[in-house]
């Protein structure tokens, strides 16, 4: 197997061929995530620029991909892409040009891949994208997954055509891929149904304290899982005292979620469960909630783990809505806020840390709907 050696000042990185994809994905992710040797790239780049030839063209392909998610593309650091959207990135970027190799091999492509792309494989991925095989679905991808992977394909075309590594807009061949309202999936919950869940798992301090935090606060499940036990803390100057979980969200975004009393006692059983402190301590480090072997959830366990103990319950309802993920419970803390409590939308889309009003109102508006239809007027014995 060949190797791309990145020149490196320390302990060198090797960025692998092609073939690595197939034979270890995780690996080369792991390699790629690593932002430290941005510096590096553009060392190899520059060297390039002084021969007055194209700074892309030192690099290969996997290094191509690796620059165009790591380059800081604003003055202001925090605007720049985050480890988690670089981690998406990768991903859609490595299956589409997993996809293209695949496409390519009968060409006996040795090279970059990237110069042989024509649209006709753009064509191809999209079509597969939606009507392809998969390892863990039946049939292609749901339309806001394929709209998302396809954004970022197509800025990675469009940055490949501007640094001349293509010779033609590629980008212009993907079809207008618009999500509409009614392709969202429904995450709807009714206060009934929440109240079930809540019931059902009222003597199991764990599962109680996840689903009772999600409800009361419509946190992020990635904001659940990084949350540190010294971001709870008690403000007596806001109505007569209130607890407050602050946390980290979309674009560093700090918001401080009120906790109940019964939330409160609730993630003090699950700590006590686990072992762990329950006196409130602004310097403790430790996650909020931890797994059975003290570490903290990674999100993506945690929304899995969450999943599956609704699941578990057998309930009819849950049978039909099909899984219901963390997000559900942001979707009620919405609904019940606005159309129960009667709350402003600005506020709650505030409390929720959207940051446009439009997503807010997205989540009550199919309710909102069914509310103002006239039908709800006629007197019921008409006839």
């Amino acid at each position: 197997m060949n190797y791309s050696r990145i020149p490196l000042d320390h302990e060198p990185l090797y960025i692998h061929d092609r073939n690595i994809i197939f034979s270890n994905k995780n690996k080369i992710l792991a390699e790629m995530l690593d932002s430290s040797y941005l510096a590096m790239v553009y060392t190899k780049m520059e060297e390039k620029e002084d021969e007055f030839l194209p700074g892309l063209s030192s690099l290969t392909d996997l290094e191509i991909i690796y620059f165009f998610v790591h380059q800081e593309t604003h003055d202001d650091e925090e605007k720049n892409r985050k480890k988690q959207t670089k981690k998406e990135y990768f991903r859609d970027l490595l299956q589409f040009y997993t996809f293209i190799h695949v496409q390519l091999q009968q060409d006996e492509v040795s090279s970059s891949l990237f110069p042989y792309i024509r649209k006709k494989h753009i064509r191809s991925y999209q079509e597969w994208l939606k009507n392809g095989a998969f390892q863990h679905r039946k049939q292609g991808y749901a339309i806001a997954t394929r709209a998302r992977k396809i954004t970022v394909v197509k800025s990675f075309l469009q940055f490949l055509y501007e640094e001349e590594v293509v010779e033609f807009p590629l980008q212009v061949a993907f079809k207008k891929s618009t999500v509409r309202r009614k392709d969202k999936p429904k995450r709807e919950l009714t206060y009934e149904e929440v109240k079930s869940l809540l019931d059902y798992y009222k003597d199991h301090p764990i599962n109680y304290a996840l689903l009772l935090l999600l409800a009361t606060t419509g946190l992020r499940v990635q904001e659940l899982a990084k949350a540190s036990w010294r971001d709870l803390y008690y403000d007596p100057s806001i109505e007569g005292g209130t607890y407050f979980l602050k946390v980290i969200g979309k674009n560093n975004v700090e918001r401080h979620a009120v906790i109940l009393q019964s939330t409160l006692e609730s993630i003090q059983r699950f700590r006590k469960r686990r072992g762990l402190s329950t006196e409130i301590d602004v310097k403790s480090n430790s996650p909020l909630f931890t797994t059975n072997k003290g570490k903290a959830y990674g999100y993506k366990y945690l929304s899995q783990y969450v999943t599956r103990i609704i699941q578990d319950t057998g309930f009819l309802w849950v049978r039909n809505k099909g899984p219901i993920t963390p997000h559900f419970f942001r979707h009620f803390f919405v609904n019940y806020s606005v159309l129960t409590l009667g709350l402003p939308i600005e506020q709650v889309q505030k409390t929720v840390g959207h940051q446009s009003k439009t997503t807010t109102e997205g989540y009550v508006a199919e309710t909102i709907n069914k509310g103002m239809n006239a039908g709800l007027y006629w007197k019921k014995q008409i006839f």
